[in-house]
C-alpha cells in the first residue's frame, strides 16, 4: 500500500501531471455548466450553472498564478 502512495505522490507533484489535470478539472467545470445549461427547461442560466463556471475560473485563475514566474 506505501508504494501506491508514494507513486501516486510522485505523480502529483510532477508539474506537467498537475497542470493537465487541474485542466480537465477545469475543462470538466466548464463542460458540466454548458451541459446543464443546454438541458435545462430555463432560458436563463441558474445559480447551478453560474457556480460551475466560477469554480472553473478561479482553476484556470490558479493555474496562471502557480505557473507564472517572476
Amino acid at each position: 500500500m506505501d508504494d501506491l502512495k508514494e507513486a501516486m505522490y510522485v505523480w502529483l507533484t510532477d508539474e506537467g501531471n498537475r497542470t493537465i489535470l487541474l485542466f480537465a478539472l477545469a475543462s470538466g467545470l466548464g463542460l458540466s455548466s454548458l451541459l446543464f445549461f443546454i438541458t435545462g427547461a430555463s432560458d436563463s442560466p441558474t445559480r447551478t450553472q453560474f457556480v460551475l463556471l466560477v469554480s472553473a475560473m478561479v482553476v484556470v485563475f490558479y493555474m496562471s498564478l502557480r505557473t507564472n514566474t517572476y
